[in-house]
């Protein structure tokens, strides 16, 4: 390859030099611009999550537990069907898990909204999170998954 480079004119020597440059820097740019472009929406959903800590924190700064809210002779299923659809939380399967708990399937929720959902049955109905399973959908920040919660 040497040999043939060599064997070349030197005005298409300097053409070729030039073009493998030209080539080198094109692919170095679009190498590191996804690179850039993912830092940026990485840096934007962290600044997405300290909101959302802060927020937490707002609610109870203490760790104190909240005050449970009279749920009106709901049944669990039932409050949990109605907080769900109020902040926009599409649970498509729920059923009882013991006398005091539910298990609840969901698909394509915003994490975020279902952590915002999460923290407000909590604070304002007494419902806690005993365990959680979430999968990542083919969307970026939306999970499907299964809930166990408790009253």
């Amino acid at each position: 390859m040497r040999e043939w480079f060599l064997n070349r004119p030197p005005r298409e020597r300097m053409m070729l030099l030039v073009g493998a440059a030209a080539v080198g820097v094109i692919l170095l740019y679009a190498l590191l611009r996804p690179l850039h472009t993912q830092s940026e929406a990485l840096r934007a959903s962290v600044a997405t999550k300290q909101r959302l800590l802060v927020n937490l924190q707002q609610l109870d700064p203490s760790g104190a537990s909240a005050p449970v809210r009279n749920n009106q002779g709901q049944t669990l299923v039932v409050m949990i069907q109605n907080t769900a659809k109020e902040h926009g939380v599409d649970v498509t399967r729920s059923r009882p898990d013991g006398p005091d708990g539910v298990q609840i399937t969901f698909g394509n929720a915003p994490f975020n909204t279902l952590m915002e959902w999460l923290v407000a049955l909590e604070a304002q109905n007494g419902v806690a999170v005993e365990s959680a399973t979430f999968t990542g959908a083919r969307q970026q920040g939306v999970v499907n998954g299964q809930i166990v919660l408790r009253r």
